[in-house]
């Protein structure tokens, strides 16, 4: 999509106008001033009163616009960027569903002292191109058509002092927006194509970036590493595992780098202690983790960030082969540390643990990983947060403010000395994987998760923090300002936070 900054009218099929709600004693919608649309003569009160979400098409006597959309704001105090963005999203979904092609928006000042019209340029082009996306790779071609493609939005009412900080925002939200939708049909691509060779090819283009270098290792190089987790999962898989790195050095290489872990289980049938078959639905989402790193470099790299970022995903299949490992088996991380096997279905916490351990070898600043790691944490948080964990308050405050600034929705979920006990009080190994308590399954998994980031003492080897996504992805179901499939999620925070 053409992204455009202007002062004057300009000849579209439709103006997005929004508008902050009403009060019942003005019974009155006050619409922004534009240069050549006049709409007051219009009363609409009894149909539009500008709550959150509200849309109302007008068709009006105008040649250069003749439609006009009126989205609601909502009240004035309670708005955020992640309202502005949902409401610009389902506007834009709109727009497509009326198979218009050209379109013009209006941003209201009260929306820019929010954050400066750069960063609202720049998300508003990031919830427009997130709500035009749609995956229709194995659409039939003559139905790809049944949902038109945006092809120019503008800013309307920039002045000239205003216009090269509206391009740079649109300039900086394409590139981030470019990374996101680039997550998401990674994500969405089906489980018999999104193999952890393929996801290594798609990773492997990132070699073509300024400053960035990829490096794929198969099994042996693995088995070398001693991976046993990694190599555990995948020996119910027809398909050979993989552990991708991909390193940018957007800074000094003296400059300790952050490193991104992501969970890479490509398909995850639950192993031996088989899924449900309502639960096998959407498992092709449980490698975004992984694709939520890749993404990250994609977008920190075309941003040029002046940052060291490396990117670890252990990638893999979670098969019933008669060659799957099995409950009651006793599996060998990297480090040395042994994990005793109670369910087979808690797959990703173990090929993260190989990663976390390959991590120390960058003496890093910082560790965070990426994992559609449990169902618990849909229960505790619902379907739009994500769940963090640590207990570094520096890593806490700036990713919770990554996510404000970028629209996405965090939450600090416990870690503690309960939550690892429960996890070691194996007779026979060091750890295990799962637990039979059905309760603080998130923190159980995190605390799992933690134990590989600490040395035979105790002491932590590296500042870390774990996002479990699994409670923010959507899955197959969308909302009103984005479509069904992979959203992306977690991407946006981590540029910011990273910035």
């Amino acid at each position: 999509m053409m992204y455009h900054s202007i002062f004057e009218i300009v000849n579209t099929d439709c103006m997005i106008i929004p508008v902050f709600q009403s009060s019942k004693k003005d019974k009155k919608v006050v619409l922004p001033e534009l240069v050549g649309i006049t709409l007051d003569h219009i009363n609409f009160f009894d149909d539009f009163s500008g709550k959150k979400m509200e849309q109302l098409p007008l068709y009006i006597d105008n040649e250069m616009v003749p439609r006009v959309l009126l989205v609601g704001l909502g009240e004035k105090k309670t708005l955020s960027i992640c309202d502005w963005k949902k409401i610009i999203g389902a506007a834009v979904m709109t727009v497509q569903k009326k198979k218009w092609t050209s379109v013009s928006f209006v941003v209201p000042p009260e929306v820019v002292n929010l954050s400066n019209l750069r960063t609202i340029s720049k998300e508003t082009v990031i919830a427009s191109d997130m709500a035009a996306y749609s995956f229709d790779t194995y659409k039939y071609k003559n139905n790809k058509t049944a949902e038109m493609k945006l092809v120019n939005l503008f800013f309307v009412g920039v002045t000239a002092s205003q216009k090269s900080i509206v391009e740079n925002g649109i300039t900086e939200g394409k590139i981030i927006v470019d990374a996101v939708n680039w997550c998401r049909y990674l994500g969405n691509t089906p489980p018999s194509t999104m193999t952890p060779s393929f996801l290594a090819k798609k990773a492997k283009i990132l070699d073509n970036l300024t400053d960035v270098s990829v490096k794929i290792l198969s099994r042996s190089d693995i088995q070398k590493l001693g991976m046993g987790c990694l190599l555990g999962v995948a020996r119910g898989a027809k398909e050979e595992p993989k552990f991708i790195i991909v390193e940018y050095w957007g800074a000094k290489k003296i400059q300790k780098p952050t490193v991104l872990v992501g969970k890479g289980i490509t398909y995850d049938s639950g192993g031996l202690s088989l899924k449900p078959t309502k639960y096998m639905k959407d498992m092709k989402f449980d490698m975004l983790g992984g694709a939520t790193v890749l993404a990250v470099i994609k977008a920190a790299a075309g941003l040029k960030l002046k940052k060291n970022i490396i990117a670890l995903v252990a990638t893999t299949e979670n098969m019933p082969d008669g060659a799957a490992y099995k409950p009651d088996d006793i599996l060998t991380a990297m480090n040395g540390r042994s994990v005793h096997i109670t369910n087979t279905d808690a797959e990703g916490r173990l090929v993260l643990a190989d990663a976390l351990c390959y991590a120390t070898k960058y003496n890093p600043k910082e560790v965070i990983d990426f994992a559609t790691l449990t169902g618990a944490c849909m229960v505790a948080l619902g379907g739009e947060r994500y769940g963090l964990f640590t207990n570094n308050e520096k890593i806490l405050s700036g990713i919770e403010k990554g996510a404000e600034v970028s629209g996405e929705l965090v939450w600090r979920l416990p870690l503690g000395e309960e939550f690892t006990q429960t996890m070691t009080t194996s007779d026979v190994a060091d750890i295990q994987n799962a637990t039979e308590t059905s309760y603080g399954g998130a923190s159980n998994a995190a605390a799992f998760l933690e134990f590989f980031t600490k040395d035979e003492d105790g002491k932590a080897l590296y500042p870390w923090a774990h996002i479990d996504m699994a409670s923010a992805i959507f899955g197959s179901k969308g909302k009103t300002w984005i479509k069904g499939g992979a959203n992306g999620v977690g991407v946006q925070t981590m540029i910011s936070y990273l910035s």
